[in-house]
């Protein structure tokens, strides 16, 4: 909601927008999932220890009262795989995956993506395999090994007319800056290799290498070349008892002629070569490009603090986050060349009796760290109401208030679309309901 700057008559002085006209985009750089989006998952497996088949069911919107049918957020079947599970016979962790798969790497919480809800390091989503195997080093060492290869399913090629049930074209690479630039996205297809060295239940460092690329014809006119996104990553997360956790990475984004790769690979939630373009490399990149990411999350519990082993979670507790993830950017394109990018946040919850908690959260986050005006803060109070102290269920009422910067641009419209003169809602209340299991 906003305060009208001169309400005519027969308008009220508070305009009401739902959703809310904020600067939250999933796949832009400042999305700090503090307001809450709809989500809907079932998973569907059977089997046994050894084999079992794995269907998905997800959406990002449910179709009753939605103002008009989104097609690109019906995710229907998202994931559908086998998996062979020989840990038994072969007296060591061993199992592979076929099929449809969704892989997201850099989780920055203990049980979770984090407080971003957002993949720090990248996520992928192919059809394909990944074999994942562990081992035993001893001295209280063990070892983590996955590999996995994919491609995309679908080769939309250069001829498809931006629709609404196509995400409006999203295949097509607009913003190259180039007369000749490619005219949509190909084939690609998505190399991944993983290790986690782990020390008891205390510390674990894993190493991320990606690499995504699309040599498709149907795509690529006289003087252009291949596209391709790698990643080179690195992080740790320290799970201390009483001394909370904490999760610290890097990574490093290289792009070369991006633009044809697909969403297949996504970087902070930006799709393939170009949404990386529109957030972080600029029209003029041509696709080429690095982005570094650094990024941190630490989670404390006062009463585990205070009180050890002793605390199974079933009595008051204050609980501490703090995070953030900071970009710099270099690119081809001399006006996102140099660029840096960051957001930080800290949450105090007070759970005071098995029903009832209070919190507060406070977002910083900006474009652009060169221009102060860019930046916007979020003020986030809120109460929580359970069913028991350790229930998977959560209400949660909640009002945040927003804080612009003079260029902080949101996106209304449908398709989203930068528009520097619409007026971002500054009060936010959202009632939500989360059910995990």
């Amino acid at each position: 909601m906003l305060k009208r700057d001169n309400p005519a008559p027969g308008q009220a002085s508070t305009a009401l927008h739902s959703p809310p006209l904020i600067p939250q985009d999933r796949t832009r750089f400042e999305y700090t999932g503090v307001v809450p989006s709809p989500w809907i998952q079932l998973n569907f497996s059977y089997g046994n220890s050894t084999i079992s088949a794995t269907a998905i069911i997800a959406a990002q919107a449910a179709t009753d009262a939605a103002g008009i049918f989104d097609a690109t957020k019906q995710l229907g079947i998202a994931d559908a795989f086998l998996t062979v599970n020989l840990s038994q016979a072969l007296h060591t962790p061993f199992m592979v995956r076929v099929g449809a798969l969704s892989g997201r790497f850099g989780a920055m919480g203990q049980f979770d993506a984090g407080r971003y809800a957002t993949p720090f390091i990248a996520s992928t989503s192919t059809l394909g395999v990944n074999t994942s195997v562990g081992a035993d080093l001893g001295h209280d060492f063990s070892l983590a090994v996955e590999h996995g290869i994919g491609s995309s399913l679908a080769r939309p090629g250069s001829s498809i007319l931006p629709e609404g049930w196509n995400d409006f074209g999203f295949t097509g690479a607009q913003g190259t800056g180039s007369a000749d630039a490619p005219k949509g996205v190909g084939t690609t297809f998505v190399n991944r290799l993983h290790g986690v060295l782990g020390y008891k239940d205390l510390l674990q460092v894993g190493g991320h290498y990606l690499t995504a690329w699309t040599q498709d014809e149907t795509v690529t006119s006289v003087g252009v070349q291949d596209g391709k996104i790698g990643v080179l990553g690195a992080d740790a997360r320290l799970t201390a008892g009483r001394g909370g956790h904490l999760y610290v990475g890097v990574a490093h984004t290289s792009a070369s002629h991006a633009a044809t790769v697909s969403g297949v690979i996504q970087i902070l939630n930006a799709r393939g070569g170009p949404e990386l373009i529109s957030e972080y490399l600029g029209p003029k990149s041509h696709g080429n490009g690095g982005l570094t990411t650094y990024g941190a999350q630490y989670d404390l519990s006062v009463a585990r603090a205070v009180y050890g082993d002793t605390f199974r979670g079933k009595s008051p507790d204050l609980r501490l986050s703090l995070f953030g993830i900071g970009a710099h950017i270099k690119s081809d394109d001399p006006s996102a060349d140099g660029t840096g990018k960051l957001k930080v946040g800290a949450e105090l919850t007070y759970a005071i009796a098995s029903w009832f908690a209070v919190s507060s959260r406070f977002d910083h986050a900006t474009a652009n760290t060169s221009d102060s005006k860019q930046a916007f803060n979020i003020y986030s109070p809120r109460v929580l109401f359970h069913t028991d102290w350790l229930s998977r269920d959560e209400f949660a009422l909640q009002y945040s208030y927003f804080q612009y910067g003079d260029n902080v641009v949101v996106r209304p419209g449908y398709p989203p679309t930068p528009d520097p003169s619409a007026t971002p809602d500054k009060h936010v209340v959202s009632l939500s309901g989360t059910y995990w299991w």
